[in-house]
């Protein structure tokens, strides 16, 4: 799984719109759309903003494992679905 979909998965989990997301992350929604998108690559600013907001899924969103006993989880493991 790349970033982008990563960004899916939590934006899903969370139950956001990609604007509520891109507020909640300090990223300008155009930044996001694009990324999203895939119009522009992301960057370490767009991570780091979102790892801020959801520090449990930090580790995931860069690496994609899961250490649950440090609270380092993935959206699917929150919802109870792994």
């Amino acid at each position: 799984m790349k970033y982008i979909e990563r960004i899916k998965e939590i934006e899903k989990a969370e139950n956001l719109s990609r604007e509520e997301l891109a507020m909640k992350c300090g990223i300008k929604y155009t930044r996001l759309r694009n990324v999203v998108g895939g119009q522009a690559e992301v960057r370490a600013s767009d991570l780091a903003g979102i790892a801020e907001a959801f520090p449990e899924y930090e580790v995931w969103l860069f690496t994609g494992k899961e250490y649950p006993q440090d609270g380092q989880i993935s959206p699917a493991t929150k919802k109870g679905q792994k």
